[in-house]
């Protein structure tokens, strides 16, 4: 009885986790798929007026360069890419938990 209780109480944990993380990340999802969207528009635009303003190949990636450059190394992209590290770490470390502890119960 008591088993089937703590499972029934992770079961609860674990939908409201899920619900409460929707309901948190979709609005983020959305703006930052607009803004994807956005980014990829402007940037197609700008190509073209480019290109049909005579540039050529190298003056175009030159511009690229110094537009993307700055937007690299801003504060916000490398707290995404610590996070992203971070959660590789983890899942690294579970991963091999798993596959030791696996290796143990074979023995």
């Amino acid at each position: 009885m008591g088993r089937l209780a703590r499972l029934a109480g992770f079961a609860i944990v674990s939908v409201a986790l899920v619900v409460m993380a929707a309901w948190i990340l979709l609005p983020l999802g959305v703006r930052a798929l607009v803004r994807v969207v956005r980014l990829v528009v402007d940037g197609c635009v700008w190509f073209a007026a480019s290109i049909s303003a005579g540039a050529d190949a190298w003056t175009i990636l030159k511009a690229v360069g110094r537009a993307v450059g700055p937007a690299l190394i801003s504060p916000q992209v490398f707290a995404i890419v610590g996070g992203l590290v971070l959660a590789g770490a983890l899942a690294l470390f579970g991963l091999q938990r798993l596959l030791g502890s696996e290796e143990e119960s074979s023995r």
